[in-house]
């Protein structure tokens, strides 16, 4: 499995959402980030008084997927991000050692039927299969 994650302009959510479930891909997670890079340096005011944002607003999405579907969710995440300007973001894939559904992991399962980690046994966790978010 890969843990793909993306950091773009917050106002690119609905496009990018939008592909990802054109895509095929429902599930998602998004966190609020704070960032510099090469992007022009926006000018703020407070009380009348101009300042140089050194840091810009962005979002990060992270999608789990499967070997096979990374292709997929990086061209729909690129294709909703995407404005042809500086500071558009970049994704990156990761690959997972393993993943643990927590309702499984409570029940005493690994998610594949398996006994769960803590559970008297070192069997594997959940293998690469359908996915998980």
């Amino acid at each position: 499995m890969k843990r793909i994650e993306a950091i773009f302009r917050p106002e690119r959510l609905q496009q990018v959402a939008a592909a990802l479930d054109g895509a095929g891909f429902h599930g998602f997670t998004i966190e609020d980030a704070r960032g510099h890079g090469r992007a022009a340096d926006k000018v703020g005011e407070w009380r009348g008084v101009p300042y140089e944002m050194m840091v810009t607003h962005k979002l990060v999405i992270t999608v789990y997927v499967d070997d096979d579907e990374v292709d997929g969710v990086v061209r729909a995440i690129a294709a909703g991000a995407a404005t042809g300007a500086v500071g558009d973001g970049f994704i990156a894939v990761s690959d997972l050692r393993a993943v643990y559904p927590i309702r499984a992991v409570a029940a005493g399962e690994n998610g594949n039927g398996g006994t769960a980690p803590g559970a008297g046994t070192s069997a594997p966790v959940v293998e690469p299969g359908p996915a998980a978010t």
